[in-house]
């Protein structure tokens, strides 16, 4: 009897303990390993886990992989240097199964709106330890990220999934919001990040401050503009970029002097892309975000370090002396291009016929003239490579005395201009690997007044759009332009004169909806396989077919598509 009493007694016990407590007896906390349970309950667990969405978002500049940039390749500005289809020299190629259409996409969902949606997701509970400023700074900075990503999404495939919270279980039945649907959302995302962060500090290199969000809102206004006919999303576009401009986010400027280190030759346009002369500790007040790649601080260093070197740079080590001895890669201070980002004459010619001597041509920001760099040609080492035109019409190799040579030069490859925002210190030191330990400008000035530019003349002033056009071209020391010189084309044209390596191209003429357009006139690489379908990338196969409990629709053009 007593035995059965205490078991009784017991299993009322138990029960109790189990009313009491309800379903959190049974939940599992993890303490062994960081887990949101455990690290998102301070102000320190909060900034860790932002951290690790930074870098999520540096890692959009190896998407592709160390040998593409998607976002420059096959536009009007460069084409695939290599003698195949890749880099969509063949627009073919470009389809529901390609790399390039699951790259991002996975990046954006599985990497950047996760972990925004993880951050965002209990940041208001009063609970936890964190100050207000702090709380707002965490949000502000999860915000402009998922609105970015966001927009990166919007300007590649149109309309997708918006998925705004964390999802703890699998999903299978997401479906496409319209393409207005998720610019008012990117939108509303910036415009919360835009209250919440502080204005710009000296404190962080790197991070994101009210001048980010609110340079990125007026980006994304002009697109609501255009996407659906309203001419005060152009106002607000202005409002926008005005906010950074004027000093209500924080001091900004462009910069007008020579700053950094001036024992190197140069001018301030080269100034602001020298090592470590990217961040506002160095002096830099022009830019507003940065990629930051800490190469040589402990800790810091990634896998692979800024890549445009490698990208951007001709294969500099197949020319060949006029004794039949190639080139050496790096040693003429320059880091091991591979020849896969070919300079179109679009951005070698055309764009400086209206200014040669624009500050962003010279000598210090374009090299035009190469060197035989290798010691064993003891008669050319240190010489320029002079060239000339066969019988056949093809660039080769001459001598000193103007003959020439049998030497072809590759002008896709290994012999075109050299943009000097690509140098750098080698990355770990090792130039052969082509990346360098400079940190890549995301967001800069200039392009805040190129977007307020393009706003203005959208909403009919092109007086005012060309005001803040010279701005630009005024520190470029480049002739000044009159208000009927302003449209689309121009406003291109002042983009890859400023911004060219910097600006995702393939983004913004897309969300212009040019890129089709573009590419005919420029392009006469992919000029035969572009198709006006290709204004959108396609939705990727994989994640049509994993979506089984709801119908996605393929854009238009492609296979499975209307």
């Amino acid at each position: 009897m007593k035995s059965y009493i205490k078991s009784f007694s017991l299993i009322i016990l138990l029960s109790g303990m189990y009313l009491s407590c309800g379903e959190e007896f049974l939940e599992e906390i993890p303490l062994d390993r960081f887990s949101p349970e455990n690290l998102l309950v301070n102000e320190a667990g909060y900034d860790a886990a932002v951290v690790a969405l930074y870098r999520a978002a540096r890692l959009e500049h190896s998407v592709g992989g160390v040998n593409f940039d998607y976002m420059n390749l096959g536009t009007d500005l460069v084409e695939w240097g290599r003698p195949d289809g890749r880099g969509f020299k063949d627009y073919t190629l470009l389809n529901p199964q390609s790399n390039e259409a699951s790259s991002y996409w996975d990046w954006a969902y599985k990497d950047m709106i996760r972990q925004c949606n993880l951050i965002l997701d209990d940041i208001d509970n009063p609970e936890l330890d964190i100050s207000e400023a702090g709380r707002d700074n965490v949000s502000g900075q999860a915000k402009f990220f998922r609105g970015y990503t966001y927009n990166v999404l919007v300007n590649l495939y149109g309309g997708v999934p918006i998925v705004d919270q964390r999802l703890i279980e699998p999903r299978f039945d997401f479906t496409r919001t319209s393409r207005e649907e998720v610019l008012r959302f990117i939108a509303n995302d910036l415009e919360e990040a835009g209250q919440e962060l502080p204005p710009v500090s000296n404190i962080s290199d790197g991070r994101i401050y009210q001048g980010a969000a609110y340079h990125l809102l007026s980006e994304v206004y002009i697109s609501l503009g255009l996407e659906t006919g309203d001419q005060t999303f152009y106002e607000k576009a202005v409002e926008a970029a005005s906010k950074v401009i004027n000093g209500e986010t924080g001091h900004y400027q462009l910069m007008t002097e020579r700053f950094g280190d001036l024992s190197k030759p140069g001018d301030v346009f080269s100034d602001l892309f020298r090592y470590n002369q990217q961040n506002r500790s160095s002096g830099n007040l022009e830019v507003i975000w940065a990629w930051q790649f800490e190469a040589f601080t402990i800790g810091g260093g990634e896998p692979r370090g800024n890549n445009s070197s490698r990208l951007w740079g001709p294969e500099q080590e197949r020319i060949r002396s006029p004794n039949g001895i190639n080139n050496l890669f790096a040693a003429d201070s320059l880091n091991r291009g591979i020849g896969v980002m070919s300079l179109l004459n679009y951005w070698k010619y055309d764009i400086w016929q209206l200014d040669p001597d624009d500050m962003r041509n010279s000598r210090y920001n374009v090299r035009r003239d190469f060197y035989y760099n290798n010691p064993a040609d003891e008669e050319y080492f240190g010489r320029k490579v002079l060239t000339g035109r066969d019988a056949q019409g093809r660039l080769v190799v001459a001598r000193e005395d103007g003959s020439l040579t049998d030497w072809v030069l590759d002008t896709l490859r290994m012999y075109y201009p050299w943009i000097s925002k690509i140098d750098g210190r080698p990355f770990a030191d090792d130039p052969s690997a082509g990346q360098t330990a400079n940190d890549f400008i995301k967001m800069r000035l200039a392009e805040t007044y190129l977007l307020r530019a393009e706003a203005y003349f959208r909403s009919g002033d092109p007086q005012r759009a060309a005001d803040d056009i010279n701005v630009v071209r005024s520190r470029a020391n480049a002739v000044l332009i009159g208000a009927d010189q302003v449209d689309i084309d121009f406003i291109l044209d002042e983009r890859a004169r400023e911004l060219v390596v910097e600006e995702p191209r393939m983004r913004t003429l897309i969300r212009m909806g040019l890129l089709y357009d573009r590419v005919m006139r420029y392009n006469y690489s992919s000029a035969t396989t572009v198709q006006p379908h290709n204004n959108l990338w396609p939705i990727p196969q994989s994640f049509i077919d994993a979506n089984v409990e709801a119908r996605i629709e393929q854009n238009p053009g492609y296979p499975g598509g209307s």
